[in-house]
């Protein structure tokens, strides 16, 4: 990551001419006041508050710092009406088709048979009791749940609506024909005999867990050590009962059939031995592409949209949502999600630019660490961002900004993700070892230790 991505990313995410247009059209600015909406935008989308200090008064104290005129508490909270919610709302569906412009990172497996692969899951937020009319929740008074769909592709969420946080996920998902030639990771929340049948018929790839009350019927096995005659359309629980497939820690290919009837569905079925005990995956991936470890690989991915959900939570502090009104909830959820939207963006081009760059072997950027540093220096950023700051500029705080985020583990404990991309490198020499070679000598600290106690005994 240099000055010229960030400044560009930040240009994109928080642009100036488009934050002051769209606000007179929505009416966000009536007559001239004290209001620096684009210097309000900004400070709500990178501040995000802090542990000690709610996320409005946080946003009102920052903007206070660099505006050109200070605002009572008083008049501050009245600009968080609907209008700036609309306009919060126009400006993030604008990040949202912007990253759908980017260029996918789907190399090797990723990328073999499909265009790009989605992800989907929800956050719920508590709310305040008083907002309980407009975000019924069931488990508290009131809350909203975010249902995301993520580019795996991109690395960053594509798309999101809100609702009350007491309906369930599965129907606001819709699978139809904008995910034809693209593949689907589906949550057991998420996944049914219906949306296994439309993927079929629109030449929609899937990977999903078996849900435990499916009973999946075997036509035909292609890989496992089968002990002992099968019957066609064998119940699969009563075959592995019988031990006449043996799980001896290979893995099982077949082809089952699921429902009865009209609900039918053919599908193939895939074990794969886990750390406790076989994990079974449905997935309609040619066997000849990808393997059974590779559709394992490829639905552990889905853990890419529960990290985004974490920087949502832990980075831009999703969960922290203590407003009165329903505007004000409209204008925080959308400053955070454009808040780890920007994280998810310049995550992305750093990983395009290490992809180009093979020669240089660096850490990825963590995800959470990136939002934390930026949280950290959003009053540089802001600054840089509203006076036009130099590039030897851009390139100090892209730096600094770098330096934290590194994941330190990487070598170590390299994601799934990495590995799929070809991004990993052998973990470096042992601390002592270093230690060892940094020394003029090769002589060991033992044998030192012991020539100076025999130097010392001979004196």
């Amino acid at each position: 990551m240099n000055g010229t991505i960030l400044l560009e990313t930040l240009q994109d995410v928080l642009p100036e001419d488009v934050i002051e247009a769209a606000a007179n059209d929505l009416g966000v600015v009536l007559r001239a006041r004290k209001l620096d909406v684009t210097r309000l935008v900004a400070s709500l989308v990178l501040s995000n508050g802090s542990d000690d200090i709610g996320v409005l008064a946080e946003a009102y104290r920052r903007y206070n710092s660099g505006a050109a005129g200070r605002v009572v508490r008083g008049a501050f909270y009245a600009w968080l009406d609907d209008e700036l919610a609309r306009l919060m709302e126009c400006l993030l569906r604008r990040a949202l088709d912007s990253v759908a412009t980017l260029p996918p990172l789907l190399p090797g497996v990723l990328g073999a048979d499909v265009e790009d692969w989605r992800v989907f899951d929800s956050e719920t937020i508590t709310l305040r009791p008083a907002l309980a009319d407009v975000f019924p929740a069931s488990g508290s008074p009131a809350g909203v749940k975010v249902h995301k769909e993520l580019s795996l592709g991109r690395g960053c969420m594509i798309d999101y609506h809100l609702s009350p946080a007491r309906e369930h996920d599965s129907p606001h998902l819709v699978v139809d024909e904008r995910y034809r030639g693209m593949g689907l990771l589906f949550d057991l929340g998420y996944v049914s005999l219906k949306r296994i049948r439309e993927c079929d018929e629109r030449g929609i790839r899937y990977v999903s867990r078996l849900k435990e009350n499916w009973k999946p019927r075997i036509i035909s096995l292609h890989r496992g050590d089968v002990r002992a005659e099968i019957c066609p359309e064998a119940d699969l629980d009563i075959t592995l009962a019988d031990e006449r497939i043996a799980l001896d820690g290979r893995c099982v290919d077949a082809t089952v059939v699921i429902g009865k009837g009209q609900y039918a569905v053919t599908s193939r079925l895939v074990m794969i031995p886990g750390p406790e005990g076989y994990l079974i995956y449905l997935t309609n991936l040619p066997r000849e592409t990808h393997g059974p470890k590779q559709v394992g690989d490829l639905y552990r991915l889905r853990w890419e949209i529960e990290g985004d959900n974490k920087v949502d939570k832990s980075g831009a502090q999703l969960d922290q949502i203590r407003a009165r009104t329903e505007s004000s909830v409209r204008i925080q959820l959308c400053a955070k999600l454009l808040h780890t939207l920007l994280v998810d963006v310049l995550v992305h081009s750093d990983n395009l630019e290490r992809v180009r760059d093979k020669r240089e072997r660096r850490a990825p950027l963590h995800k959470l660490a990136l939002s934390y540093a930026i949280r950290t220096r959003h009053t540089i950023l802001l600054a840089a961002l509203l006076v036009s700051a130099t590039t030897a500029e851009w390139d100090r705080i892209a730096r600094d900004l770098a330096e934290d985020a590194r994941d330190p583990n990487w070598r170590r404990r390299p994601s799934v993700l990495d590995r799929m991309l070809g991004m990993i490198a052998p973990r470096g020499r042992p601390r002592r070892k270093k230690l060892r070679d940094c020394r003029p000598s090769a002589v060991s600290y033992r044998t030192r230790g012991i020539e100076r106690r025999m130097h010392h005994e001979a004196n």
